[in-house]
């Protein structure tokens, strides 16, 4: 089964002048992260659907064995990326975000969407707070937790996809085609509860560096 990364944004919140996936972690871009995580269960066959300076990250993965980039034009939106791989691939494929890890078990990620038989399968992540939580008994502080798991058991969407239909007409793959599946219940979600963090700010870049600095990279 390939593996399709969407690897098109900027990534205009992290400053420099870049593809956002080709923001450096450890020693080596987001991107490598992401397919390491594939790479472990066995998964080599990578797709990056390129977009804002594609040429950058092709020229990076040239040789790289089983890996190849597509481009899939500068303001393409996601759903439109999406359709676009799949009428080349024509058959179930991976997909995720060029901007986020998790310690996921891939395979177990496969076999509850060809067990459920829909259309995609999602995988749901609890979010990391931003802020720490405090727990207070009157005006006494009893206990403070940083950086909880959200609270109130809110799932959103983790990327880490299987894909078996792609959308038409549709231009954003999260907005547009997923929320039309949900209301068919044609999306399931695998729900992850490990470790999984995106990489939207200079704070998460930071963070995600911190991790890998000290050993303690839970996708690694």
């Amino acid at each position: 089964m390939r593996v399709v990364i969407l690897a098109g944004g900027r990534g205009t919140r992290l400053g420099g002048d870049q593809p956002k996936p080709m923001v450096q972690i450890g020693n080596k871009p987001m991107l490598s992260h992401i397919m390491g995580i594939y790479k472990k269960f066995g998964y080599n066959d990578f797709v990056i659907a390129t977009g804002y300076k594609g040429e950058m990250i092709r020229e990076y993965y040239e040789g790289f064995p089983n890996v190849v980039c597509w481009d899939t034009g500068l303001d393409t939106g996601t759903g439109d990326r999406v359709r676009m791989c799949a009428e080349v691939i024509k058959e179930p494929f991976m997909l995720t975000y060029g901007d986020g890890v998790a310690d996921i078990n891939v395979r177990d990620l496969i076999r509850l969407h060809q067990w459920m038989d829909k259309l995609v399968t999602v995988t749901a992540v609890h979010p990391i707070a931003r802020f720490g939580k405090m727990t207070l008994n009157g005006n006494t502080v009893t206990e403070f937790v940083e950086k909880p798991k959200a609270m109130g058991g809110e799932w959103i969407n983790g990327g880490f996809f299987v894909v078996a239909g792609s959308p038409k007409g549709l231009p954003s793959f999260e907005f547009d085609f997923l929320p039309k599946l949900a209301e068919r219940e044609w999306l399931t979600a695998y729900c992850h509860t490990g470790f999984w963090q995106c990489m939207d700010t200079q704070r998460d870049v930071d963070y995600l560096n911190q991790l890998v600095q000290e050993g303690r990279a839970p996708w690694l």
